[in-house]
């Protein structure tokens, strides 16, 4: 089976459909190995085939599921991220993820904090890796779970319910995956504006506040 196909997937579990995107989901945000996984355009198809089929599985249910998933991977995520994190950097300096790059990622988290942990969930691979260095850089656990909490609703909602809600509709079914290239491309072009939105501002306020 073809993994990088979320079509293909939801085929070939049938009525367990929803708990294998479940785990999937998991899968894809938690660990960055597996962060290839397609999890978009899953969000959203699952929706789309939750709107057309009979399953054993409440509708309402499958969505639970899918966001306790998201949450899950990432929490996973940030708690790796804290345990590895240490012993990396004490064997061995030259590591990648050395102590210069922790320096910038708290400095990273400072400026964009909410932003990241919330707008990197529309992003693969980001989805993984943020949560990972929040959890390198001992971002405070209560502060990351409730970002993390507010991420994952926002990531589910925005690609489930559209997929649920426009499921019945004819262009859609007809044209999946042209629709499906649109929502990724959209949600995943709400980050760096966000970002660089912010950094537009910041300058706005800094030559105001040298103006006067």
């Amino acid at each position: 089976m073809n993994w990088l196909d979320a079509n293909e997937i939801l085929t070939a579990f049938g009525d367990w459909a929803v708990v294998a995107v479940a785990i999937i989901i998991f899968l894809e945000t938690g660990f960055i190995l597996t962060s290839f996984l397609p999890g978009d355009s899953l969000l959203f198809l699952t929706g789309l085939t939750m709107s057309n089929t009979h399953s054993w599985l409440p509708d309402w249910l499958g969505f639970v599921m899918v966001w306790v998933a998201a949450v899950a991977g990432s929490q996973f995520g940030y708690w790796v991220g804290k345990k590895i994190g240490p012993p990396l950097f004490s064997k061995n300096r030259n590591f990648i993820l050395n102590e210069k790059v922790i320096e910038k990622t708290h400095n990273f988290f400072d400026r964009y904090g909410a932003r990241a942990v919330i707008l990197a969930r529309l992003i693969p691979i980001l989805r993984a890796m943020i949560p990972m260095l929040a959890g390198i850089s001992k971002m405070d656990y209560g502060r990351f779970t409730r970002l993390n909490l507010a991420g994952g609703t926002i990531w589910v909602g925005l690609l489930m319910l559209p997929g649920y809600w426009l499921g019945t509709v004819p262009f859609i079914k007809e044209n999946l995956e042209l629709t499906v290239l649109v929502i990724i491309v959209v949600t995943s072009l709400i980050l760096p504006f966000e970002l660089l939105r912010h950094r537009f501002e910041k300058k706005s306020k800094a030559i105001g506040s040298s103006t006067n």
